[in-house]
């Protein structure tokens, strides 16, 4: 198999193809030999569809100033007299489509952790006035890294669109995905919620909520409005059970709104386990044990406890087993600080717990039995723990951070992928 002559990369393999393109893996020549993905789309393939050429100028010109950590980066682009050629970012990992395939039902954590990054990439999208349009399993993809972690990134722009919250009326997007209203050709940027909810429920039980043998079963099932139920013997919890249903509503005004899913509590995006949110936890503590050394301790207690609440997620999905545990243990020196600072301000004493004495858990914030609070507790050993956290989603701890903000990227097969550890 013959594959194409592309000015400064060697091509090495074959990922996918589609109407009008062919997607292959390619090295830089030059350098470090980046690994790249290119989308090599045939002119002679798309200059007599007008469609086809419209939705290639949109995902060229979306994805040169799209760049987020959870949506594919586009490095380049060129042509010559045969092909037009999309550099982007290689993502070892397949896609979401191929995962589901690979490992069936995925566990609830796991969804919530892809449904996070999922999010993060939308709401990115929501404040750019961009509308997907055709969000599936196989438009998610995901880079692997060396610890076997997923990280998710949205691709594929090609019906994607500015659009706001006006009425549209052309029709788009991949049928078993496609909200019901799409059909009416009447719809606006909610219908991008319909399709997180079809994906999630997918993920959850292995197929989509539509599932059928033939379009016209589909489409058929989408007209009647079909009720959506769960398998038999489905175990979630109520938090995911209800933004599911939420998401998945056939009429758009009862469809839980973006702001809503945004701030949704089960979702919990402002501390999902994210570089972001690790750099935040370590700037608060530096903040706290600022404040402990000047005896500012209401203040140094504030700063414990609203570090803890991002850092708790970042520690728990740390894959090492090693730096898992070592990051517990700082983790754990935190909440007992945190605890005898907290029983000095109510009693005005000094106190450290010995190994024959228990005091009571003290939650730090609310929470929920699908988002628990962080509690701080200091047991009969002597040790703080975290009591009513529950196992965060597995997957890329979101940082590869020490507590002095180095940067230390865990890289797979190509030299610019976010690290999945923290250190």
């Amino acid at each position: 198999m013959a594959f194409p002559k592309i000015d400064g990369y060697v091509v090495t393999e074959k990922l996918g193809t589609g109407s009008y393109a062919t997607v292959y893996k390619a090295y830089t020549k030059v350098g470090a030999r980046t690994v790249v993905a290119i989308k090599c789309v045939d002119k002679s393939r798309v200059k007599y569809s007008g469609t086809a050429v419209d939705n290639l100028i949109t995902e060229i010109r979306l994805l040169k100033k799209l760049t987020h950590p959870h949506i594919v980066h586009m490095k380049n682009f060129t042509w010559d007299d045969k092909n037009i050629y999309i550099i982007m970012e290689y993502c070892c990992g397949g896609d979401l489509s191929k995962y589901i395939q690979r490992y069936g039902r995925v566990a609830e954590k796991q969804v919530r952790y892809f449904l996070q990054q999922l999010a993060s990439a939308l709401k990115f999208l929501r404040e750019k006035g961009v509308v997907h349009m055709d969000l599936k399993p196989h438009n998610l993809l995901l880079h692997k890294g060396s610890d076997g972690k997923y990280m998710l990134k949205v691709a594929d722009f090609g019906f994607a669109q500015h659009m706001t919250d006006a009425v549209q009326r052309s029709v788009r997007g991949s049928p078993l995905y496609m909200a019901p209203e799409m059909l009416t050709g009447e719809y606006d940027a909610r219908v991008d919620l319909w399709s997180v909810g079809v994906i999630m429920y997918e993920c959850l039980f292995g197929r989509a909520p539509y599932s059928s043998v033939s379009m016209k079963e589909l489409v058929d099932k989408i007209q009647r409005q079909a009720p959506i139920e769960l398998p038999p013997n489905a175990s979630i919890s109520p938090g995911c059970r209800e933004l599911l249903f939420g998401l998945l509503q056939h009429d758009p005004a009862k469809r839980i709104t973006y702001e809503e899913f945004f701030s949704n509590e089960y979702l919990d995006l402002e501390h999902m386990p994210s570089k972001e949110n690790y750099e935040k936890a370590v700037n608060l503590i530096k903040r706290a044990i600022e404040l402990d050394s000047a005896g500012d301790y209401s203040g140094a207690f504030e700063g414990y406890k609203q570090s803890l609440v991002y850092l708790v997620p970042c520690v728990s999905c740390e894959p090492d087993t090693l730096r898992r545990a070592a990051l517990a243990g700082k983790l754990s020196r935190y909440m007992q600080r945190a605890e005898e600072i907290k029983l000095y301000l109510s009693t005005g004493v000094w106190y450290r717990p010995t190994g024959s004495e228990t005091h009571s858990v003290n939650c730090c914030g609310t929470g929920t039995a699908d988002s628990p609070a962080v509690c701080i507790n200091t047991e009969t050993n002597g040790e703080a723990t975290a009591r009513g956290t529950t196992e965060e989603p597995e997957g890329n701890a979101g940082n590869n951070t020490d507590e002095k903000g180095d940067e230390k990227p865990k890289q797979c097969n190509t030299t610019d992928q976010e690290g999945c550890r923290i250190t």
